[in-house]
Parts: C-alpha cells; sequence; structure tokens
C-alpha cells in the first residue's frame, strides 16, 4: 500500500484554495520525456504536473497542505493508453455468455441451454467470443436453434466481424442476408440492428465496472474503436457526469459522420472505417474506400483504416497515396491492426506519413493460431513492430479489447518476447526493447490521437499518471506482466489506490 503523509510542511507556500494538492516522493518518476534527468518527486496541483524534480522542489511547488504520498520506492510513470479497443462491448460483458469458458462446441451449446432457461421466451441470447480455432468448428444454426428453442440466439465471432445465429434469430434478419449454416459475416450492422441495444441503465452501469477494471491496469486514456455518431455516445456521457467513467475518451465516428466538438474528457477520435476481406473482393471497393478516405480527409479528420489483410493494406496505400500532400502531412492517418505487412510495403508506410496502430497482445494470444495457418515466410510479416519503429513509422500498442484481454502489460511483454502463451516465438526478429515498448503504451499511443500532452509527464502537462512496480523499463518482461498498479490519477483525481 501507498503512504499518505498529511501533515503540513512547514515553510512552504500557501495554498490556492480550492485546488487539490498531492505530493508524490520517495519514487522514481519516469517522465517519457527524453534526456530528462531522473527524479523522485512529483508535484500535482489541481488538474496538473505542476513540479518534477527532487523532494524539495515538489514539496515547495505542491504546497503545505498537499496529501503526500509516499511511493514507497515505486516508479511513476505516465498513464497508459490503449488507443483501440471496443468499450461498449467491454461495458456489455455481465449480458452476455462468454464463449471462451466453453471447451468445444458440445460445452458451448450446454451452456446456450442454460443461459436459455433464465430468458423471457423471445428475448436475445447474446453471447461474445465464439472461436472455430479453439472450438474445432463453430456451431450451426440448428444446433443453436436446438439448444434454445424459445429464444433467438447470437453469438459473437471472436473477430467481431461475423455472427453466427439460431435459426429463428436468422428469420429476424431482412431478406437477402447470406449465410453459411447460421455464419453472417461482414455484416455486423445488420445482425446488430436485429438484435437491438440494451438497456441504457445497464450500459451505464457496465461503464463505470469497465472505467473501474482499467483503471487497476493504469490505463487513464482509451479510445472506443467502433464508429460512432455523437447521439450513440448518451451513455459515456451519463456515465462521465455521473462520475463513474474517469478516463479520457477519444469516440471515434463514421466516415460519413460529422464532427462534434469535445467536452471535457471526452474527445472526438479519427474517423473509422471497416474492411472487410470476403471471398468476392473487398469490401468497400478499393474505389469506395478511396472514395471515402479522400472524403474525410477533405473535411479535416484523421483517418484509421481497418487493415487486417495484405489486400486491404494495398488498397489503403493507394488510397493515401492520392491524397494531396496537404492532407497526409501532419494528419497521422492510422492503419489499424496491420496484421500482414509484407516487406516491401514497410517503407511505403513510413513515406506516406501513417500511424500503425498495432496488437502485440494478438501475438500471445493467438500467436499459436497464427503459426498453424500461416507458412513461415508470411509468419515474418505478421504485426510487425521493429522492422516499423526502424523504417521511422510511428507505432502505437492496443489491446482491441474485447477481442483479447485488456492487460496492457501483458501486450507490453510480447511486444519484447514475441511469444505466444504455448512458449513459442512468432517472428522474434520484430521484437522491441523495453523504452520502446513501454512507448507503444504512452508517447506513442498519444501521437496516434493527437493528444502530445499525454503519454509522457512534464509540469504544465494533465495530471494523467501510474504509480506502479516494478519499472518496465528495468524489469523483465516475465516480471513486466505481473506488474502491480498501485495508484492511478487521472485528470488530477485519484481513480484507483491499491
Amino acid at each position: 500500500m501507498l503512504q499518505r503523509r498529511d501533515e503540513a510542511q512547514r515553510g512552504e507556500a500557501a495554498p490556492v484554495v480550492g485546488l487539490t494538492r498531492f505530493l508524490f516522493e520517495n519514487a522514481r518518476v519516469c517522465t517519457g520525456v527524453p534526456r530528462r534527468a531522473e527524479a523522485t518527486a512529483l508535484a500535482v496541483v489541481g488538474a496538473r504536473i505542476v513540479a518534477i524534480g527532487d523532494r524539495r522542489t515538489a514539496a515547495r511547488a505542491a504546497g503545505p497542505r498537499a496529501e503526500r504520498i509516499d511511493c514507497g520506492g515505486a516508479t511513476i510513470l505516465p498513464g497508459l493508453i490503449d488507443p483501440h479497443l471496443h468499450l461498449f462491448a467491454l461495458a456489455a460483458r455481465h449480458a452476455h455468455l462468454d464463449c471462451a469458458e466453453a471447451a468445444d462446441v458440445d460445452a458451448l451449446l450446454a451452456a446456450v441451454a442454460v443461459r436459455a432457461h433464465g430468458l423471457p421466451p423471445g428475448a436475445w441470447l447474446r453471447a461474445e467470443g465464439a472461436d472455430d480455432a479453439r472450438l474445432g468448428r463453430l456451431p450451426t444454426a440448428d444446433e443453436l436453434e436446438r439448444a434454445a428453442p424459445a429464444n433467438p440466439v447470437r453469438l459473437r465471432h471472436r473477430s467481431r466481424h461475423a455472427s453466427i445465429l439460431s435459426a429463428s434469430g436468422l428469420a429476424r434478419l431482412h431478406a437477402g442476408v447470406s449465410h453459411v449454416d447460421g455464419l453472417v459475416a461482414g455484416r455486423e450492422d445488420v445482425v446488430g440492428a436485429a438484435v437491438g441495444p440494451l438497456d441504457g441503465g445497464e450500459i451505464v452501469e457496465g461503464l463505470g465496472r469497465t472505467s473501474r477494471e482499467l483503471a487497476t491496469l493504469g490505463i487513464t486514456t482509451l479510445a472506443d474503436a467502433t464508429p460512432r455518431r455523437f447521439a450513440a455516445l448518451a451513455p459515456v456521457v451519463r456515465a462521465m457526469r455521473a462520475g463513474a467513467f474517469r478516463q479520457r475518451l477519444f469516440a471515434m465516428r463514421p466516415w460519413n459522420a460529422p464532427r462534434w466538438r469535445g467536452r471535457g474528457l471526452l474527445q472526438p477520435g479519427p474517423v473509422k472505417i471497416l474492411v472487410e476481406e470476403t471471398p468476392a473482393g473487398l469490401d468497400p471497393s478499393p474505389a469506395e474506400l478511396a472514395r471515402r478516405i479522400r472524403g474525410a480527409a477533405a473535411r479535416g479528420a484523421q483517418v484509421a483504416v481497418h487493415c487486417v489483410g495484405a489486400a486491404t493494406l494495398v488498397a489503403a496505400l493507394d488510397a493515401f497515396a492520392a491524397l494531396p500532400a496537404s492532407q497526409r502531412r501532419g494528419r497521422r492517418h492510422r492503419l489499424e491492426h496491420l496484421a500482414e505487412c509484407p516487406p516491401p510495403f514497410v517503407a511505403r508506410v513510413a513515406a506516406l506519413g501513417l500511424v500503425v496502430v498495432t496488437n502485440p497482445g494478438f501475438v500471445y494470444w493467438r500467436g499459436d493460431v497464427y503459426r498453424r495457418e500461416t507458412d513461415g515466410a508470411a509468419r515474418a510479416w505478421l504485426y510487425r513492430a521493429r522492422s516499423l519503429v526502424a523504417a521511422g513509422v510511428p507505432v502505437a500498442a492496443a489491446s482491441d479489447a474485447p477481442v483479447v484481454g485488456a492487460d496492457p502489460w501483458l501486450g507490453m511483454a510480447a511486444a519484447r518476447t514475441r511469444r505466444a502463451h504455448d512458449g513459442d516465438a512468432l517472428a522474434p526478429r520484430e521484437r522491441v526493447d523495453a523504452a520502446t515498448a513501454l512507448s507503444f503504451a504512452t508517447t506513442s499511443a498519444a501521437a496516434s490521437l493527437h493528444a502530445d500532452r499525454l503519454g509522457r509527464l512534464a509540469p504544465g502537462a494533465p495530471a494523467d499518471l501510474i504509480v506502479v512496480t516494478p519499472d518496465p523499463v528495468v524489469a523483465s518482461a516475465a516480471a513486466v506482466r505481473r506488474t502491480a498498479v498501485r495508484l492511478t490519477m487521472i485528470d488530477g483525481r485519484i481513480a484507483w489506490r491499491a
């Protein structure tokens, strides 16, 4: 536990009435600012950091009425940033059956039957995380119908880009939506409209729970990568006003949605364009993708393209290359995931000034699957990191939760080791050092959101910080995976204290 020392300190400046004040002492302050001398104390007044240095300097700036927090030699870091996760899906987890708990299809069907028993007839049974690689196969529409004859069923695929529906669930879709044994791919907007939203109160409650969980992990800023118009963010606004949701949030929006004005900790994020690779080709087509990128960029937006396969990468690079230089320079347009990046394209990504938001956690959770599904040469192209950094590409790390867990420390360790959960390495030449792995979740993640004052500690910067053990820059990757977050501060307020 951190020690609190509230007693007054004699001979120091009088406080400014109405501002909260904190003095963090006996710490190792890792600022994230290059060439800054190591410090042992930090002062916060209101929502800002006012001093970093030795204890005397920080104490003078904090004032005599500051709450003193003895860090016991722990490390103070900038608050971590997850620049791509799916916030409402995290908030709705309590209302969904977790498919990851089933070892095979039979176990999953049994779980569906149990869940259906507790639902009113006709109510949708919602489930998340159906993974054919782990289950061996996906259940069929008829199997789901037999397991829950009184309820339509939707199992959302692990990728969140497809769903498996029961026969009665399929019947609720409008005509013309194709499926294969209940699997509807690339039409999540249509499926979601048929299923409908959860009750707003449930979402607000879930947002509060999610905010607390993220705070315990040291996450102070995040970007919701499910594109929404502002009206759809009403539950977040409610949760923030109630003080239940504490993080800074950048909310991505559809390519054709107007930009809205930020308010407090809620800010507009990039325009998000989803691209699906189907047997019939890209959806949207390369020409339509280029049109959407061109239109969003012309309106001044930062554009983020969902880019998993090489075919999408080629189309996206062509589209960005066709933009006027003034609509590329400084915009920090983003490639989300960049799962496959053949060698010739690394330099082109760099030349176009694009940012890559990758997923080191996927290497850990899915590395065994990638090895089975990818030949030897192509494995070296998966979820690149080191080669992109070496080429001058800004790289940020994101969880994509709830596709995998939101734990940034696991992702940080995976960026350093490139080891999957079974212990084998995937593309080991893409390993990065400890300081670079940390930057993926701090300075580089902030840059990916055009939020350069975040992700670092400096006088005048927002007071978003965490106190952790061990120091992730000097600890082993195995130790980093077990990082303990002892305190999380967001905007000058303590959101979590162990």
